[in-house]
């Protein structure tokens, strides 16, 4: 296993328009919700060369799959007002296009994903996440039963992964949520990871949606 650090990461304060027609007079979320990222860099050798079982694992799987670590965040305020956020989510869409015309590829995937579940109110952001065997994260410790998940990875091993903050009854959503995935993607392509971030409010009985999408995707680097 290694550690892997989280890095600081450039943040945008998202606008999150309302996806209601027409606009309603009704709640703002804008300045409430800032993400952090996305930055990617390449899974190497010299990364994981401290496990010998990782890197041997890159070496079985040279040639036709490359790894990349994908970092994002998103930070909520704690003291905005009412109505509360009742849910964030952080969706991303990760395409291949291959470098020569003709020439297959399977899409990426969303190899590994951290944190999978949080159950508490989030503090100081971990330092580091770690990396067990074939790069899977080790989350360490699992959701005893009963407990409200206020944070969960979801899709795992699809290329439309993303996580979900739910507002529980013990939970309030706010701080920094501090996120990255593996994602596994063909050699010999152009992989990109497309990010949108939504959120909703509840007025009554009445749930209000939210939604930006950051124009450009992250181009994932290619190994050399």
């Amino acid at each position: 296993m290694i550690d892997v650090i989280l890095p600081e990461l450039p943040e945008r304060e998202l606008a999150l328009l309302s996806e209601e027609t027409p606009q309603p007079s009704g709640p703002r979320l804008a300045g409430r919700v800032v993400l952090g990222g996305p930055v990617a860099l390449p899974v190497t050798a010299d990364l994981v060369g401290t496990d010998p079982e990782l890197l041997d694992f890159l070496r079985t799987e040279a040639d036709n799959a490359v790894y990349h670590l994908v970092h994002l965040s998103v930070t909520c305020a704690r003291d905005a007002p009412d109505p509360a956020l009742h849910s964030v989510n952080l969706d991303l869409s990760l395409t291949a296009e291959p470098v020569r015309r003709g020439t297959a590829v399977f899409q990426p995937v969303a190899w590994s994903m951290t944190p999978r579940q949080l159950t508490a109110e989030v503090t100081a952001s971990a330092p580091a996440a770690h990396l067990g065997p074939r790069l899977g994260f080790q989350d360490g410790g699992d959701t005893a039963f009963g407990e409200r998940v206020c944070l969960e990875a979801r899709r795992e091993l699809r290329s439309d992964p993303g996580w979900e903050i739910r507002h529980t009854s013990a939970v309030r959503i706010g701080g920094t949520y501090r996120l990255a995935m593996v994602v596994r993607a063909p050699r010999g392509a152009v992989t990109r990871a497309a990010v949108a971030v939504g959120a909703t409010v509840r007025e009554g009985h009445t749930l209000h949606r939210f939604r930006e999408e950051l124009e450009e995707p992250l181009r994932l680097a290619a190994l050399q």
